[in-house]
């Protein structure tokens, strides 16, 4: 027996539509209230425009991306996950907080890791400036 959901185009173009509306309300919400993701972006900005001066090439470029792409997905992540555990608990529980630290300590591992790739990237092309 066939139900309604089987007969149903393989895109559904209007609820795509739907999904990346909603994807760029969370990230409007993030950048309004969340610091950490104002910061990463700016800096993430900072990078491609440092990138451009000092002509980095374009498959550092992509390293660049995927690094300041997962840091900022992963701030995402870390916000909903915070949400989600403020909702949950109404009042000081250990338990939440190894929650939310633990989440933010992943977001702070990979922030450290990007970093890392951008001085390696980055600084040879300065010290050649020189």
């Amino acid at each position: 027996m066939d139900s309604k959901k089987d007969k149903q185009p393989f895109i559904l173009w209007s609820r795509l539509t739907k999904s990346f509306v909603y994807a760029w309300h969370g990230i409007k919400k993030a950048w309004k209230y969340e610091q950490n993701f104002r910061i990463h972006s700016v800096v993430t900005a900072l990078v491609f425009i440092f990138a451009q001066v000092l002509n980095v090439p374009l498959t550092e470029q992509a390293i660049l991306a995927v690094m300041a792409g997962g840091v900022l997905a992963l701030e995402l992540i870390n916000t909903a996950i915070e949400r989600t555990v403020d909702l949950m608990v109404r009042q000081y529980d250990t338990r939440a907080k190894v929650i939310k630290d633990t989440a933010a300590g992943a977001v702070f591992v990979f922030s450290l890791a990007a970093a890392l790739v951008g001085v390696l990237i980055f600084l040879p092309k300065i010290i050649a400036l020189f």
